[in-house]
């Protein structure tokens, strides 16, 4: 009898404790449609997919431009994932152990968008750079942009 009354008083203690976790739950959720949910996790992916697509289209005439061969262009485009090897663990182990008021991520998140700015910035002006650090634009590479772009 003891042994029942201790099953049925646990399974009522579990049942109490499912029901806070659904209403909490259900609370936390994003009100709206769920057209209007979907669409919103849509219109990210679709972010990240047009910024492919302008690099993919634009990244390889524009280092042409430069002055890199062609058959050369496929390197800067290792730049990236090597980059994304290096950086990656570092900003994440270093992640894990910082202590701020801001939290673990969000300090490294913030750097890393002003710094992801100013980087396309300097890419989109690298020519011009280069002219102005003595590139001739009557030859056909132009090393100082490269070297900036690059970097």
């Amino acid at each position: 009898s003891n042994f029942l009354q201790n099953s049925s008083t646990q399974s009522l203690k579990k049942k109490e404790k499912k029901k806070k976790i659904m209403e909490a739950n259900s609370n936390d959720q994003v009100k709206g449609s769920p057209l209007r949910q979907l669409f919103a996790v849509a219109s990210i992916a679709a972010g990240v997919q047009f910024g492919w697509a302008l690099q993919l289209s634009l990244l390889t005439p524009y280092v042409q431009l430069l002055g890199v061969p062609h058959a050369w262009a496929s390197f800067i485009w290792l730049c990236g994932p090597i980059s994304g090897m290096v950086v990656q663990p570092i900003v994440g182990y270093s992640s894990d152990r910082l202590t701020s008021k801001y939290g673990r991520r969000k300090p490294f998140i913030a750097a890393g968008t002003a710094l992801i700015c100013v980087a396309v910035l300097l890419i989109g002006f690298a020519a011009d750079i280069g002219l102005k650090l003595g590139d001739s634009l009557q030859k056909p590479t132009k090393p100082r942009a490269v070297a900036f772009f690059v970097i």
